[in-house]
């Protein structure tokens, strides 16, 4: 029992040195690291003339949010930024083979890598990150910082919500002298840990030299909205609606709720009509197909009313019988069996026979109308 304790004791005092031995070590790189003259304010270049090269690759950890009014795109991510600084190097074999060691950002020279297309506040990527710099005994220094971008994008809304946006995501090495040049790691995107959103698919990331080559490095998002929310939210409803208008005409004229049934369906459209521009940019160009398509349908539902009306007046009106030119041409349009003879004389016309055939007239009118809206609204959305 004794011998185990002491064992115990033992391993429990060699770990502890072991643990000592490493800390005096870091300790010891740190202060030739950083007490030797070193000065974060300055550039890590040997020659003032030299350009300065600066490696980064997006990680991508999810679509937040596209806010389509505003033209703001949401993202969580980051950038792995990587750089040389000749001047923390070491040797392994000085410091008991440390090869890495983790420091705070304020000791260490940092890259204005900007967020240009930032909707909020313009200041360098990861000002506010807290995260700690890895730095390698070859110099090289590797920096994570990741926050939320919320980045300007305008709306493409013309096929909404068919549409898909393409967003960019630019950031500009902010150099005074223009000799901080960016360029893509090896692997410049990944999405390894994205979260899918639910109303928009990431189709996909492109990376790219900005229009200020060397400066300037840019992500494109490509998103696609899911178009099943707004299909039976809003399509849906304005389609049913204006088929069912027409069928005003069919009720019989005695009928009370005749003109309250056009009336209905007309505010209806401008209910949905409401409703879906509340979702879209207030712009004038371009003007989204669903917009124009249920402005097309309140239009003919308008038109369908007012004929409505008209309908329901000649219907009412006095029993005056109609001759000459009016008379012959509603007998033409009139429907008889073929082969079928009937003086004119004898044929009697007033307003309630006009009324009854204006309503199998608009009633086909009217359906020719609304079917061919919708046809043509899905024609215009594959082009």
């Amino acid at each position: 029992m004794f011998v185990d304790v002491l064992l115990v004791c033992l391993i429990f005092r060699i770990l502890n040195v072991t643990v000592c031995q490493d800390i005096d070590n870091y300790e010891k790189l740190y202060n030739d690291l950083f007490n030797n003259q070193y000065n974060p304010d300055l550039k890590p270049v040997s020659n003032g003339t030299k350009n300065m090269t600066i490696t980064i690759a997006f990680f991508n950890l999810g679509l937040n949010h596209f806010d389509e009014v505003n033209g703001i795109l949401s993202v969580s991510g980051g950038l792995e930024i990587s750089w040389f600084d000749n001047s923390l190097k070491w040797n392994p074999k000085d410091y008991n083979g440390i090869s890495e060691m983790l420091v705070s950002k304020s000791v260490v020279w940092l890259p204005q890598v900007t967020l240009m297309t930032d909707a909020q506040q313009l200041q360098p990527f990861g000002a506010n990150c807290l995260l700690k710099i890895l730095i390698r005994h070859d110099g090289f220094i590797y920096w994570t910082p990741a926050d939320i971008i919320n980045s300007k994008c305008a709306a493409n809304i013309r096929k909404f919500p068919y549409d898909e946006q393409e967003c960019s995501i630019l950031f500009m090495a902010w150099d005074i002298t223009w000799k901080t040049h960016l360029q893509p790691a090896s692997i410049p995107y990944n999405d390894f840990y994205e979260k899918k959103h639910p109303d928009w698919n990431t189709k996909s990331v492109i990376s790219r030299q900005g229009k200020v080559v060397g400066n300037t490095y840019e992500f494109v998002f490509k998103i696609k909205r899911e178009p099943l929310y707004y299909n039976i939210l809003v399509f849906l409803p304005v389609a049913l609606l204006s088929l069912l208008n027409p069928l005003v005409f069919l009720l019989p004229h005695e009928c009370g709720e005749r003109l309250g049934y056009g009336i209905t369906i007309l505010l209806s459209f401008v209910i949905f009509l409401t409703l879906a521009s509340d979702k879209i940019p207030a712009t004038s160009n371009p003007i989204s197909f669903l917009i124009i398509f249920i402005i097309m349908v309140f239009v003919a539902s308008a038109v369908i009313t007012l004929l409505n009306i008209i309908n329901v007046y000649l219907f009412y009106k006095s029993d005056y019988e109609l001759k000459g030119f009016f008379k012959h041409i509603y007998i033409i349009f009139k429907k008889r069996r073929k082969n079928q003879v009937f003086p004119v004389e004898k044929y009697t016309v007033n307003y309630k026979n006009i009324a009854i055939g204006l309503d199998r007239f608009c009633f086909v009118l009217s359906y020719i109308a609304m079917l061919s809206f919708i046809t043509v609204y899905f024609i215009v959305l594959q082009y």
